[in-house]
């Protein structure tokens, strides 16, 4: 099963009232079966910073579809793979975690 976490920002040109919108929107949202939610976090955050951090555990990336049908109309969604950290470091990173680490891309 794979970690993944979502960072929700509203999208530009956002209003105080589509934020009250969403947060009555989200009392009756539900998370999809396949996800198994670890974490959901609404921020009191700037504008251009994650308004809601998800965090959950599924087999593929599907609940992200779920969650961009369901709530891109008022977030730009960025979902990501995550890992818990690790107390040793791996014997070789894969060569385009060195690369951006040097800041080539």
């Amino acid at each position: 099963m794979s970690l993944y976490v979502a960072y929700f920002r509203f999208k530009p040109g956002a209003n105080p009232m589509q934020g009250l919108e969403a947060f009555e929107r989200r009392k009756t949202f539900q998370h999809p079966p396949q996800a198994s939610v670890l974490g959901e976090y609404w921020v009191s955050a700037p504008p251009d910073q994650p308004q809601v951090v998800l965090v959950w555990e599924a087999d593929d990336e599907g609940p992200g579809d779920y969650y961009e049908a369901a709530w891109g109309d008022i977030f730009d969604i960025t979902v990501s793979l995550a890992t818990p950290p690790t107390t040793e470091m791996p014997d070789a990173l894969p060569e385009d975690v060195v690369r951006r680490m040097q800041g080539d891309n």
